[in-house]
């Protein structure tokens, strides 16, 4: 496909980029209104209308957000290395 050029409006600006396919835009067209609902959210919410902190509070809460599901796919990895190895030790007793 090659690249293509998009443009993508956050808090009342323009920020041209350039994806990869179809699929990073979409990605990126679903961030950008996740973001566009975010502000909406706590600007109503919080009557905040001041855009860096409108921003600051969207990215304070989108980082939580990142790091709870870092947090609780590491607990995953845990959890499976675990089983792995139980798994291993019958193994090797079984086969000695």
């Amino acid at each position: 496909m090659g690249t293509q050029a998009i443009t993508v409006r956050i808090a009342g600006k323009s920020y041209p980029m350039t994806v990869e396919s179809s699929q990073e835009e979409e990605t990126i067209r679903k961030a950008e209104r996740q973001i566009r609902e975010r502000l909406k959210m706590y600007e109503e919410k919080y009557a905040v209308t001041d855009v860096r902190d409108l921003l600051s509070m969207c990215v304070l809460q989108f980082a939580t957000e990142a790091l709870e599901e870092e947090q609780k796919a590491n607990g995953v990895e845990q959890r499976v290395l675990g089983r792995l190895k139980a798994i291993e030790q019958v193994l090797d007793a079984t086969l000695d």
